[in-house]
């Protein structure tokens, strides 16, 4: 199993890497096909997002230890974090790009899907525990 997904990742690297190498849509969306000046700025930016991240989950897997801290918090979750946790999934980009996708392909029956979704978030705390039945 392992070795077929390191045959899968290869593959898709050198898909990538021949991908790269070029764009055929670049000349007509640009007009021309230049090539643009390295955005310094931008990468310096990534890369601080990036290091900021690792040194968040660094922070965050020290104070793990057990299998329930990790996945539960040690059950330190508060009402409110859990809600900012499910508000931040629901508004990542993912779901944007998703739901538009959607309504793109779709039209007005992906509009609906997207509005029972909007309306469906909220009531998730308010849905009965299965966990907990006799």
């Amino acid at each position: 199993m392992r070795a077929r997904s390191i045959v899968l990742a290869a593959a898709g690297l050198i898909v990538l890497a021949a991908g790269a190498t070029e764009c055929p849509a670049a000349s007509a969306i640009e007009g021309g096909g230049r090539e643009q000046a390295l955005n310094i700025p931008a990468i310096v930016m990534f890369l601080i997002f990036v290091a900021m991240t690792l040194g968040i989950t660094k922070w965050a897997a020290s104070r793990a230890h057990t299998a329930a801290d990790f996945y539960a918090a040690g059950g330190g979750i508060t009402g409110f974090q859990n809600g900012l946790a499910i508000a931040g999934d629901y508004m990542s980009a993912a779901s944007f790009l998703g739901i538009s996708g959607l309504v793109f392909a779709t039209g007005f029956d992906g509009l609906i899907y997207s509005v029972g979704w909007l309306v469906g978030w909220p009531l998730i705390p308010y849905m009965p525990s299965f966990s907990s039945a006799r």
